[in-house]
């Protein structure tokens, strides 16, 4: 299983390709491309409790990351 895995942003696939090649026999190493387009999760009426403690593909470091640079490297634990 990878371990470091590189998301790279959906405005540039010429780089996912050339990093997909360069990693292609490194199975430490993962590259997928971002293809999230927003908040899947629509409004909904408000419940009395949240249901939800916390939403576990929500890193908002990587999303702030991603619209400054091409690409993110993320460590997996």
């Amino acid at each position: 299983m990878a371990r470091n895995v590189v998301v790279v942003s959906r405005h540039h696939p010429d780089l996912y390709v050339y990093l997909r090649a360069q990693f292609a026999n490194d199975a430490d190493m993962a590259v997928i491309l971002d293809r999230r387009l927003a908040e899947r999760r629509r409004e909904q009426a408000p419940t009395d409790t949240e249901r939800r403690r916390r939403d576990r593909r929500s890193r908002s470091d990587i999303d702030v990351q991603l619209r400054a640079r091409s690409h993110v490297i993320v460590t997996l634990p």
